[in-house]
């Protein structure tokens, strides 16, 4: 569950060497993980450090992305949009000028 303890996820350890770098930069959930891998990739593997392989990353990243995003939602509203982010800031869908458009067709430049 995104709610649960970073440690829990594979290759974390609780009171290892991962969990107690995380810990220290303000990533104690899974969804926090999960969330900075998405808005600052590099950072968090900075905060891992070279002891985590990109093997070992993969493998930690794959089971962290099996938790449920449920249906929350947080929503950004400008003048003539609106954005939809789910629990780890994925963008989801945008309304723009009253149309849906989900993420599918959305071009990355308007991502």
């Amino acid at each position: 569950m995104l709610g649960d303890e970073v440690w829990r996820l594979e290759k974390i350890g609780k009171d290892g060497a991962f969990h107690k770098k995380l810990a220290f930069e303000g990533v104690n959930t899974v969804q926090d993980f999960l969330k900075m891998s998405v808005v600052d990739p590099p950072k968090i593997r900075k905060i891992l450090g070279p002891g985590m392989s990109e093997k070992t990353w993969d493998v930690t990243i794959k089971h962290a992305k099996t938790c449920v995003m449920g249906n929350k939602y947080y929503v950004f509203q400008g003048t003539n949009y609106r954005i939809f982010l789910n629990p780890i800031c994925q963008l989801v869908k945008a309304e723009i000028n009253g149309t849906t458009y989900p993420i599918q067709t959305l071009s990355g430049i308007n991502r």
